[in-house]
């Protein structure tokens, strides 16, 4: 019969102060079962006899956060379900008159398939989450929002993507209900993006099965890394759709690939400057994306925020003209700047945009 000791915990810190590998086991009292049911519970008894100021403090030694992003599709599924999606998981094959209808390659065709559904490996999530779309329908429900990570299959490779699909209404706070728009769309891909740490840019893109003006293409550098836009009006129609979904697709492994590692900085306490400006250009030759580019440019690190707030066209300005607003955010982490540090760089943004095209809006 084996013998049982019993130690009290000031024997235990001294064991551990001998032995840093030392493995033992307890047994918790019956009086204190109520407050001693972990492992953390036990450590926090023996701390508090050998006393916490009798610890050294230590810097951590693993990384934080550092590296390449660890299961990236799990931080996709949050991100996503968080704003009201729902993820789905749909068969990899697509049939013949799908394939078709969106002029995709087949790479891949089963000799034998079982069904008519099941012949050709699909090249594009986005006709999988069109059926899923239409099964809805058919329920009854025409507010949707879902996503889905899958593969897609080329001769020689696979990708990992991330297919979207809103359509109809979605909720905001206080159960107040929005219909899904480009531009709503449009900010749940940039944000996606923007966790991930990348600066993207959005540029028109013409796809067959999209709409002719509804439709962009993401950009990280000088590389296509997605897609999204409106559904084009005639493929809803041939589907029998009643509502035209938003649609879009990244590639999963070029987002890992150009992950950047988060920056972080302290916050000032010094205030904020912010100026306005609106300029007027000609359409067919002239994009706003240059007044925000340009604001980089002359602003540098003391430019905090930069944003679009209004767009406008009427009779105050040429039909082929359009006014676009900017708010710029200035802000310095060592002083407060001066106006006349701020009115120098506003007078030479402005004059730095009138020599690319741009004209101040009076």
């Amino acid at each position: 019969m084996a013998q049982k000791y019993t130690l009290d915990l000031n024997e235990v810190v001294q064991y551990l102060e001998d032995s840093s590998s030392l493995r033992f086991k307890t047994k918790v009292p019956a009086f204190r079962s109520f407050d001693i049911s972990r492992d953390v519970d036990l450590i926090e008894e023996v701390l508090r006899i050998y006393g916490y100021t009798n610890i050294e403090p230590l810097r951590p030694e693993f990384p934080a956060g550092l590296g390449e992003p660890k299961n990236i599709f799990k931080k996709i599924r949050n991100f996503l379900t968080d704003r009201g999606f729902n993820e789905v998981i749909t068969f990899p094959w697509l049939e013949e008159r799908l394939r078709k209808l969106f002029n995709l390659n087949s790479y891949w065709e089963i000799v034998n398939p079982l069904n008519s559904e099941q012949r050709h490996m699909r090249t594009s999530l986005i006709p999988s989450l069109l059926k899923v779309a239409k099964f809805n329908q058919s329920n009854f429900n025409r507010d949707i929002a879902v996503f889905e990570l899958g593969k897609v299959y080329f001769e020689e490779s696979e990708e990992n993507r991330l297919g979207l699909l809103a359509a109809g209404k979605f909720r905001r706070h206080f159960s107040r209900e929005e219909e899904w728009s480009f531009l709503t769309f449009k900010g749940i891909l940039e944000a996606l993006l923007t966790r991930f740490g990348l600066n993207v840019k959005v540029k028109p893109k013409k796809v067959e099965y999209m709409h002719p003006y509804l439709c962009g293409s993401l950009i990280v550098g000088d590389t296509e890394i997605g897609y999204f836009g409106k559904l084009h009006p005639q493929v809803a129609e041939e589907l029998e759709l009643k509502l035209v979904p938003f649609v879009g697709e990244l590639n999963v492994d070029l987002l890992k690939e150009f992950w950047k590692k988060p920056t972080f900085k302290g916050i000032s306490k010094f205030p904020p400057v912010k100026r306005d400006f609106a300029f007027v250009f000609k359409k067919d030759q002239l994009k706003a994306e240059g007044i925000l580019e340009t604001a980089k440019e002359i602003f540098g690190n003391l430019l905090e925020e930069t944003y679009i707030f209004d767009v406008y066209e009427g009779d105050k300005i040429s039909p082929d003209e359009v006014s676009v607003a900017v708010r710029i955010t200035l802000r310095n982490l060592e002083r407060s700047l001066a106006d006349e540090e701020v009115n120098n760089l506003a007078e030479k943004y402005i004059k730095t945009l009138e020599k690319k095209g741009y004209r101040l809006r009076s």
